[in-house]
Order: structure tokens, then sequence, then C-alpha cells
């Protein structure tokens, strides 16, 4: 699945609008990517890190598209959901139509 720069900041645009918080896990993969008031890189324990140190030289919406993602979380007012991909959670998000 493809994530696209401009679905990425209709995403970041998203998660601001309502004080969410999106973390997305990747299979066999240290750090996670999060996305609150800015799309950030972590390490298990939660920390921010240097996205260099995280990912290297890779764009945010590569990162997306090429690892493979074992979970995303979203925090919304102190309830979590969970979703398998990126895609499900673009949908939830009504930037892009689910596959059917």
């Amino acid at each position: 699945m493809t994530v696209t720069k401009k679905e990425l900041e209709e995403l970041v645009s998203w998660v601001r609008s309502s004080s969410r918080r999106v973390r997305v896990r990747f299979r066999g993969y240290r750090y996670t990517v999060v996305i609150g008031r800015y799309v950030e890189a972590a390490d298990p324990s939660g920390r921010i890190v240097p996205w260099i140190t995280a990912f290297g030289s890779r764009a945010p919406h590569d990162v997306l598209s090429t690892l493979p993602v074992e979970e995303v979380l979203v925090e919304e007012g102190g309830v979590f959901r969970t979703f398998a991909s990126v895609e499900e959670l673009l949908a939830y998000a009504g930037i892009k139509r689910a596959r059917t």
C-alpha cells in the first residue's frame, strides 16, 4: 500500500484537529512512527529519537509505504483503536476510501 505525501499531510491535519495521537509499529523493526503535532520517530520505550537515527534519509510517507506494518494504534480522548494497516487508518479518517 502506498501512502502519498498529500495523504500523510491530510492525516497529520486530522490528528491535530481533535488532539489525537497515532503510533505505527513495524514488523521486525525497532522504531515506530508517532504522529501527533508532528511526525516523529520513537524508540521501543516511547522516547522521541532523531528521525535520521530511526529511518535514515527516508521521508515519512516512504517509511509508511515500504515497511511492513504490524499495528496502528490511535488514541482519541483516552480511547484506543487498533488498525491492521495504514490503509485502514486512512479509511477511518475519511482520507481514502476503504477497499471492498
